[in-house]
Parts: structure tokens; C-alpha cells; sequence
């Protein structure tokens, strides 16, 4: 399996990260990931011939090659099988608005829109797809970016939207819409109104989808007993049993599971480094 991660040279506004993920014909996929709730959209380029599925108790998504994976309320299984290629370019939570700013699938969608032709003229879409160098892909990425008409400021939706977001992932994640509001200048209504025409998503979702994510990483990342007194102080529950019902519905397992298991992964491609 080889696996890379990296930011966009000068779009870390608008790209979250690149990542590359290949599995060899002999090599076994053991189990299959499940995706958490997430804000952000992920531009997904492999083969043709290559298909991809996801499920999840709202829906079963299916086809072939290249797909849009926007931001996604619930979990969602990916089942996989090798071999395998993708590049993936995991845009920021609000720069799917920037891309194409009339699209009504902002969240809970997967496909190859027409729209997305522009961007990814044929010839160079299939020219990216073949290339395995990581800096050559980076290259070419950045060349394709490079010629995408972006406005050099956005409208005031996207304005209020970006400022929101910074906040809340500077450590502020739990701020209360109000005071969010009177941070970005403008009323709770109209926050709430462009956030959701920008994103998909409701504050109050984002900053639960947000939370989750940390939590997971957090989780993930422990090898050694956790306090879980403590932990759920961390994220902002009032005690464990809080904790716990908060991950049962939103996860459909225990802390505790999820630790003997370990099978949730944060981005398309799992938590590799």
C-alpha cells in the first residue's frame, strides 16, 4: 500500500489536504472503513474502470472512476477491494461554494457533476489519474487550480462563512451562535442563513460534526487507560453516560467499542501518515 498526505502550496485556503492512497492486486483490504459525519468535500480521481460504493442507513451510492464526495451528515461504509488507486483533494468547508457556487448538493451527495468537466478537462484529468510521483501530481494539481477562475474575494455569504469557520477551529469550536454572530458583524439570522447556503450544514452541526472529529482522532491516537471523567469534560459533556449517549447516536457504538475495533477513519483514506 503506498499513502501520502499534504497541503496545496499556496491554496491551503481552499484545499484542506492532497492524499494519495494505492493498493496492489495481492495485497488484502482487512476490514472496511467506516467514514464519520464530515464538513468537508472530497474531490476523488481514479480510473475509469474503478468502482467505488458507498452505504450508510440513508442511502447506497454506487458507480465508476472519478466522484464528488461532498460533506456527509452520516456514516458512511466504503467498500473496497483491491487493487486500487485515488487522489484525493479534500477541499475546506466552504470552498465547494467558491467552486461552484450555484450547486444545490453541498452536503449528502455523490457523483460527478458537469460541472466539475471544467475544472478537470479530459485530457488532464486522465493525464493526473496516471501519474504516481507525488510531485508531479502536486504540480499538476497546482496547475489545474492555477487556472480555475476563483473570485479573488467572495460575496458576503462566503465572507461571513469563512470568518465563522476560522473561529471555530481556533479553539473556539463550542462558541455559542450568538456571540459567533457578533464576532463575524453581522446578525445570528444571517449567519445562520449563509453558513448553510455556503457549507450544506446548520453551525450546529458543523460544530458537532467538528467535535466528533476530534474526539475520534483523540480516541485513536490513545494507547494507554483514558479518564474518562476527564475526556468528557475535554469535549464538552457534563459525564460519561453524556458522552456515551452522545457517541451511541451519532456513531452507533461505545467509546469503549470503538477503541477494541478501531474501524472509523476521519478522511476518505483512513488515518495513515
Amino acid at each position: 500500500m503506498i499513502t501520502w498526505k499534504q497541503s496545496l502550496p499556496g491554496y491551503e485556503w481552499l484545499v484542506h489536504q492532497i492524499w494519495y492512497l494505492e493498493v496492489e492486486k495481492d495485497e488484502e483490504i482487512e476490514s472496511l472503513p467506516k467514514l464519520i459525519p464530515n464538513p468537508r468535500a472530497h474531490i476523488i480521481l481514479s480510473p475509469s474502470a474503478q468502482a467505488y460504493r458507498y452505504y450508510g442507513d440513508n442511502g447506497d451510492y454506487s458507480g465508476l472512476g472519478c466522484h464528488l464526495l461532498t460533506a456527509s451528515e452520516q456514516i458512511l461504509t466504503l467498500e473496497d477491494s483491491a487493487p486500487l488507486k485515488r487522489i484525493g483533494i479534500t477541499l475546506r468547508p466552504e470552498a465547494l461554494y467558491l467552486l461552484h457556487k450555484n450547486s444545490s448538493d453541498k452536503a449528502n451527495h455523490i457523483g460527478w457533476d458537469t460541472w466539475l468537466d471544467t475544472l478537470f478537462p479530459a485530457q488532464q484529468k486522465d493525464e493526473l489519474i496516471e501519474q504516481s510521483d507525488r510531485q508531479a501530481i502536486i504540480n499538476r494539481i497546482q496547475g489545474l487550480v492555477n487556472n480555475i477562475k476563483l473570485p479573488t474575494v467572495g460575496d458576503r455569504a462566503y465572507q461571513s462563512t469563512h470568518q465563522a469557520i476560522g473561529i471555530l477551529e481556533s479553539g473556539s469550536s463550542d462558541c455559542d451562535i450568538e456571540t459567533l454572530a457578533e464576532l463575524c458583524a453581522c446578525s445570528r439570522r444571517t449567519l445562520e442563513r449563509n453558513f448553510r447556503l455556503v457549507t450544506g450544514l446548520t453551525i450546529k452541526k458543523f460544530q458537532m460534526m467538528m467535535n466528533l472529529e476530534n474526539i475520534v482522532l483523540d480516541l485513536y491516537q490513545h494507547n494507554k487507560p483514558i479518564d474518562w471523567a476527564e475526556f468528557s469534560q475535554r469535549y464538552g459533556f457534563s459525564d460519561q453516560s453524556h458522552l456515551i449517549r452522545q457517541l451511541k447516536q451519532q456513531l452507533k457504538k461505545t467509546p469503549a467499542s470503538y477503541l477494541k475495533q478501531r474501524d472509523l477513519t476521519i478522511d476518505i483514506y483512513g488515518d495513515f501518515e
